[in-house]
């Protein structure tokens, strides 16, 4: 099979879509069987007919009305649904000209019709194979700058949301257990608490791959002491010059259309910083 029809195929574009990410995090925030949840879960199972599907579709799917619906379009930070139903630009980059094998997908080459250990041992080549790859994507100089920097500080923060919980929570543990003071914080939170905690740190790690936080919460960061160092694949994310180190993945931008390489790819780089910190 061509590879670049492979990548088409497996990036499906409700994968990757603004809408279907933010929905699927309100879904994960979703505690009560409600009219919230019945709300998040048709959109979802919709998803496929955007944009072109109308607000009293969906109202009489969720059994409310148009105006619950634009309510609820604006918890998720949408001024209309028409506004959401059209937010379907694709979450990440892609570039379809790879040539490496390592971009297909995760269970890609592996004989299903033999033993099961010899299928965990593809796939253990494989994930090596992956996992090499990443980390010689990443700049060595610039993370021993960083680790640098932080060995001479205290208090860390760590700015993410749900999709990142895992990572921020990774970092907050080896840090931890090096000493330092860590706070944990949803980059959703109310500003006041995020001014607070940066008010209040020495360095402060935002994982934002898209930009699209930075861009809008940019008057957050500024006038702050702390040392922000932003981990993106976008370039555009530090247009103002509000980071003093940004960590681009733009090699590996094409792994990041996976939720399962782009977490892969951060938790390696979290290892990698700690590395570099322990490196005497």
């Amino acid at each position: 099979m061509n590879e670049n029809v492979f990548l088409l195929g497996w990036m499906k574009v409700k994968t990757i879509s603004q809408v279907y990410i933010r929905l699927n995090e309100h879904l994960f925030k979703c505690k009560k069987y409600d009219l919230n949840f019945l709300i998040t879960k048709v959109l979802i199972e919709r998803i496929d007919e955007f944009p072109n599907i109308y607000i009293e579709e969906i109202a009489y799917a969720a059994q409310t009305t148009p105006a619950s619906i634009t309510k609820f379009c604006k918890k998720l930070g949408y001024t209309s649904f028409k506004e959401m139903r059209c937010d379907l630009d694709n979450y990440f980059i892609q570039e379809y000209d790879l040539s490496s094998k390592i971009h297909e997908g995760i269970l890609c080459g592996i004989d299903t019709k033999s033993e099961l250990s010899e299928m965990v041992d593809r796939f253990l080549q494989h994930e090596y194979t992956v996992q090499k790859n990443i980390f010689e994507q990443f700049d060595s100089e610039q993370c021993m700058r960083i680790a640098e920097e932080i060995k001479l500080k205290k208090r860390v923060a760590i700015l993410g949301n749900s999709y990142s919980f895992t990572v921020v929570n990774l970092l907050r543990e080896l840090l931890s257990q090096m000493g330092y003071l860590v706070f944990e914080v949803n980059r959703n939170a109310e500003d006041q608490l995020i001014k607070q905690v940066l008010l209040e740190t020495d360095v402060c790690f935002i994982i934002n791959l898209t930009r699209e936080w930075v861009e809008k919460k940019s008057y957050l960061l500024q006038d702050t002491t702390c040392k922000k160092i932003l981990l993106t694949f976008s370039e555009r994310a530090d247009q103002n010059n509000l980071f003093e180190e940004v960590v681009l993945f733009k090699e590996i931008s094409p792994m990041l259309a996976s939720n399962y390489y782009s977490q892969k790819v951060l938790h390696l780089w979290m290892i990698f910083l700690i590395m570099s910190l322990k490196k005497k």
